[in-house]
């Protein structure tokens, strides 16, 4: 074997191991995200947090309402009830009156909002919650199925990296590191094939001196284009 076809075989295995590499990856990336889990039970804990500041904001609001009640019905009983005769007296409480009731009408005005809120937020932590058990669920066997992946896909690629080790080891060590890094800096292709004098990466005719160099090179050799190596099919 040429080393332009050692280097053709060792790409192909670079490719599949990439590709491996890939699958590996996107089963760790889900077994990290545990389903989404962590972000549900988040939005569980700020919407149960929301709810009972919602509940303690209407638990306020009803205190206070059944104050301000209390307080207009007294100053309503001083006020109308003939006990007092001082004009600057009765004024002062007419004031204080005026102002509880705009005080009351306020909280009779936020309470109904406010139970609203806390009985949206309680059922929306319900709902939530029901979605949480369910999720947890399908994650436990999800689990199981991701784990056994794993193991499988990393068994996989260590498999071809031992193959990759070993065909790598046959090939000289400047056009390795040749090969290597045209690898990386065309996203997986380093070597392409030339047919009928066409380079079948770049579609750019060789010239005949190129073509004669090529046929005449135990390797492949650089393409014009500068981006790969070259082999006759």
């Amino acid at each position: 074997m040429t080393i332009a076809q050692s280097l053709l075989s060792l790409q192909g295995t670079d490719q599949s191991l990439a590709l491996k590499r890939r699958e590996y990856r996107e089963v760790q990336t889900e077994l990290d995200s545990e389903g989404g889990l962590p972000e549900l039970r988040e939005i569980c804990d700020k919407t149960r947090v929301r709810e009972l500041e919602a509940k303690v904001e209407t638990a306020r609001l009803e205190s206070d309402l059944a104050v301000l009640r209390n307080e207009v019905a007294e100053l309503e009983t001083r006020l109308y009830g003939g006990a007092i005769t001082n004009v600057r007296e009765l004024t002062a409480i007419e004031t204080e009156h005026s102002v509880a009731r705009r005080k009351l009408a306020q909280v009779e005005e936020a309470i109904a909002p406010a139970q609203v809120a806390a009985e949206h937020h309680r059922q929306q932590f319900a709902d939530l919650t029901a979605e949480l058990e369910t999720k947890e669920k399908t994650w436990k066997t999800r689990l199981v199925e991701l784990r056994s992946e794993k193991a499988k896909r990393g068994t996989a690629f260590n498999e071809m990296l031992q193959v990759r080790n070993d065909e790598a080891a046959l090939i000289p060590d400047d056009h390795l590191a040749r090969y290597t890094r045209l690898f990386r800096s065309n996203r997986g292709i380093a070597i392409v094939q030339v047919d009928r004098g066409v380079c079948q990466g770049c579609a750019v005719r060789l010239p005949v001196g190129e073509l004669t160099r090529l046929r005449a090179a135990d390797g492949p050799i650089p393409c014009s284009c500068g981006r790969a190596l070259l082999t006759e099919n």
